[in-house]
């Protein structure tokens, strides 16, 4: 019986530090996406003042790449939500 005892009890410790570990990979994946989505954000948003300062491109122009920029904006968006919500469903999902 002790024998048992002390097996599960090193099962235990392995378990919750794999689920520690998972935890920490989990938080890395999520701040790694954050600065991901912000640095293409900032990108975004320096080419739409470039284009703003541009005295060379007509209204037209203009308009078509503003329209252009606020499309990708969106698709960041849902491609960053996308991944925030794979990541935190994957690492809370139990593996069989």
């Amino acid at each position: 019986m002790t024998k048992v005892r002390e097996q599960l009890s090193k099962r235990e410790v392995e378990v919750r530090k794999h689920l520690a570990d998972i935890e920490k990979i989990k938080v890395d994946a999520l701040k790694k996406t954050e600065e991901m989505k912000y640095s293409a954000h900032h990108d975004i948003e320096k080419i739409d003042r470039d284009i703003a300062k541009a005295k060379d491109l007509d209204a037209e122009t203009k308009a078509r790449l503003v329209a252009e920029i606020s499309t990708i904006k969106s698709d960041i968006e849902k491609k960053y939500s996308d991944l925030r919500s794979t990541i935190l469903g994957k690492a809370t999902t139990p593996q069989a």
